[in-house]
């Protein structure tokens, strides 16, 4: 429901997300779920225009941090791969912006696993 609200009435608005959740700068955040509910959704934040979703899972209330659950850490650390190598092939011409900034062009394919 709530990527439904995002994607056809308000945008990503930024108090639907926890933020920070990867490197300083790469966008990495998580969706917010209903209250009470185990669902943590990553995603690639750019502005209020466009949001690039990753994996996920469940989070239990039983943990802190995601890096306590395996499956969580690996779905998170995969965009933060995939947030650094969208930053350096925009760097070099490889991946652009359209004029309207609401769509990334160019080489979007990417071969990435976690570390």
């Amino acid at each position: 429901m709530r990527l439904n609200t995002i994607a056809y009435k308000t945008g990503s608005r930024e108090h639907f997300f926890k933020l920070k959740e990867g490197k300083p700068g790469d966008g990495v955040c998580a969706l917010y779920d209903i209250p009470d509910s185990y669902l943590r959704l990553y995603c690639i934040r750019y502005g209020s225009s466009m949001l690039l979703l990753g994996g996920g899972g469940e989070k239990p209330k039983t943990i802190k941090r995601f890096q306590e659950n395996e499956k969580l850490k690996k779905e998170n650390y995969l965009l933060r791969e995939i947030s650094e190598e969208i930053s350096i092939r925009i760097k070099s011409g490889d991946i652009e912006w359209e004029k309207d900034g609401m769509e990334l062009t160019g080489e979007l394919e990417f071969n990435t696993e976690v570390r």
